[in-house]
């Protein structure tokens, strides 16, 4: 029997999230009706109509995150507003380019179809619905979710565009790992790509002053492990006296493929250019400075890991053709979208 027994597509599913909202009328929580205003197109990301409520969502946040970096009232004063647009314009329109429009060029590709195994159309709406449900419960009821939309210069429709995207990716992983076979997931499959250069393990010593001082306290530790005979070590030893990053409390370090891992990315890109036992140059990060490491696999624990490291590994190649997908993508603003003002946004 076809396991694709009922064909449809995600996009579908999420423009008509988008545009029509639908009512789930056994949940007391309905959708909240977008203005007019939230629902102008201000522009297009491949074939997608982009609305004005996401470009206010981003530019309100990245105008917050500019006014931490620069100073509080940047954008009341139309000196330092004009100093600053540029940058916020950039920040924005580079990030509207984001996997949800991924998932939504990858769904138009691949027909996706209710199998036992992953979730169809209604399991997604119910989902949403249930992801809402619980947020305006955890801010203390209905009420208080509009404001919490508020405070976060979220719509509902944008809320509810971005849940059912996370959930249509999940079903689209499980498509094109169990049903279509375009990210093979046999164990020889995953055995093999292990032991090659598309997967990793590494430590680092992380110095979290983002300062000149931090910088110079980096650029030593990194000298002194470049010249040690016994780095894997000695890197043990600097990060129980120097790292502020306890996320990796073992002597095993960090195993990862690309994409898969909570690293930052300038973390990734310096350690996939590493041979083994090569230490990197200082890593610098909006955050702070990594010395990284890449060591031997242990072939012990990659046999004890071997399930976890599987799903790092199949979630990197999913990741890997949403990447594939944006880098063919661009946000170009309408008439409308390029007349706005993002410093004046509010």
């Amino acid at each position: 029997m076809n396991k694709l027994r009922r064909i449809w597509r995600c996009a579908a599913l999420l423009l008509a999230l988008v545009l029509t909202l639908p009512s789930l009328l056994s949940c007391a929580l309905t959708p909240i009706e977008p203005t007019e205003e939230e629902l102008a197109v201000v522009g297009k990301i491949g074939n997608y109509d982009v609305h004005y409520d996401e470009l206010r969502f981003l530019t309100v946040n990245f105008k917050a995150e500019l006014e931490k970096k620069y100073g509080e009232g940047i954008w009341d004063n139309p000196e330092t507003a004009a100093q600053y647009r540029d940058e916020l314009k950039k920040m924005v329109y580079d990030n509207i380019v984001s996997d949800y429009y991924a998932v939504l060029a990858l769904a138009d590709d691949y027909y996706v179809g209710g199998s036992s195994a992953i979730l169809n159309e209604d399991d997604i709406l119910d989902a949403v619905q249930a992801d809402v449900k619980a947020t305006a419960e955890d801010q203390g009821g209905n009420r208080k979710y509009r404001s919490w939309l508020s405070d976060n210069a979220f719509s509902d429709r944008l809320f509810r565009f971005y849940l059912a995207s996370d959930y249509c990716a999940k079903e689209l992983f499980f498509v094109l790992v169990s049903d279509l076979g375009i990210i093979p997931d046999d164990d020889d499959s995953i055995k093999e790509y292990m032991h090659s250069d598309k997967f990793l393990r590494t430590n680092h010593v992380y110095v979290s002053d983002a300062s000149a001082d931090g910088l110079a306290l980096a650029e030593r530790l990194r000298a002194e492990l470049a010249a040690s005979d016994d780095p894997a070590t000695d890197i043990i030893m600097m990060k129980a006296r120097y790292c502020d990053d306890w996320t990796m409390t073992t002597t095993h370090g960090k195993y990862f493929a690309r994409y898969s891992s909570d690293l930052p990315e300038e973390y990734e890109l310096a350690a996939f250019e590493l041979d083994k036992g090569e230490v990197s140059e200082v890593v610098t990060t909006d955050k702070g400075y990594y010395i990284i490491l890449r060591l031997e696999l242990e072939e012990e624990y990659l046999t004890a890991k071997f399930d976890d490291f599987k799903d790092d590994i199949l979630g990197s190649e999913f990741n890997k053709i949403l990447r594939e997908y944006l880098s063919e993508m661009e946000f170009v603003p309408n008439e409308y979208g390029a007349s706005l003002d993002l410093a004046a946004i509010s």
